[in-house]
């Protein structure tokens, strides 16, 4: 059984390469975007497997994916990158797609669109679920809000008396109460607790919670605010060649968690994870975070 489980939301990421020119037929500016190159990569609870894959890490991702096209392509992204995976498969939903437009000659970032249709998770599946984690180490759970985190799933999970990693969504707050650590961004947090200063919101969330804080704030580093009353912070090195911020705190869960089971420091693991989102941003897409690059 691998020592970390990756529970949540998978998707496929879709990436458009185009070569792209305003429309001369349109009054406003609006971009052409001739395709020129399409690649595939998982997305979601998919792109923490991608991060702690490359990182070489013993981890399984287990989620819900529809019986359909897009399930066999993201299937195959994840073996390309030697993902070890349990799929459950739901003929009642879609399975997810991001589709990005990026320029093909400096890799910026144009639109998005997406396919998703959100259904909740039945009893069966909460069962499957359990069953696939039930004697892992660590659980990572990363919660995109698309029907598979919910309430039972969570009270299953946490009986397991496994210690549970959230990446969170601001409306499932209620299901992340007692869990060892939740890891919210700078707007989650003051959203979650309904306070501008992100600081004081991430140490109020550790009450509120009952859980140890791991706040992302960007450009600004990171902060950890421990139940026991520890507390730190790593600060970012100034970021030149800022390229996509896309999957970057799926960067940072994924390196914590890895450190964490390999048995180093708290504080060590966080600033190897503070290193890791740094590291991804630098990079067009969602980039996959490996030990040299942070060690």
């Amino acid at each position: 059984m691998a020592k970390i489980v990756v529970i949540g939301d998978v998707m496929l990421d879709r990436y458009y390469y185009c070569k792209n020119r305003i429309n001369p037929e349109s009054s406003a500016p609006a971009y052409i975007s001739s395709k020129k190159n399409i690649i595939h990569k998982p997305g979601g609870a998919g792109n923490v497997a991608a991060n702690l894959a490359s990182l070489k890490a013993d981890f399984n991702l287990v989620s819900l994916v529809g019986k359909d096209a897009d399930s066999e392509i993201l299937t195959d992204s994840l073996k390309t990158l030697n993902i070890p995976y349990k799929f459950i498969y739901d003929e009642r939903r879609e399975t997810v797609v991001k589709t990005r437009a990026l320029d093909i000659l400096d890799g910026r970032y144009h639109f998005r669109f997406d396919i998703e249709n959100k259904i909740e998770i039945g009893k069966n599946h909460v069962e499957e679920i359990v069953e696939e984690a039930k004697n892992s180490n660590f659980i990572i759970i990363s919660d995109y809000n698309k029907g598979i985190i919910n309430s039972k799933l969570m009270s299953r999970l946490k009986g397991l008396d496994i210690p549970i990693l959230v990446d969170p969504k601001k409306d499932n707050i209620k299901f992340y109460k007692d869990v060892f650590l939740i890891k919210p961004n700078s707007i989650e947090v003051r959203e979650m607790v309904k306070e501008n200063d992100d600081l004081k919101a991430a140490k109020t969330l550790t009450k509120i919670l009952n859980s140890n804080i791991l706040l992302t704030r960007a450009s600004k580093g990171i902060a950890y605010f421990g139940l026991n009353g520890d507390s730190f912070s790593y600060h970012s090195k100034p970021i030149e060649e800022l390229k996509d911020v896309t999957g970057a705190g799926d960067s940072v869960i994924a390196a914590f968690a890895h450190f964490y089971n390999l048995g180093k420091g708290l504080e060590e693991c966080v600033r190897l994870a503070n290193k890791a989102g740094s590291v991804a941003v630098c990079h067009p897409g969602c980039y996959h975070v490996k030990e040299k690059d942070l060690i």
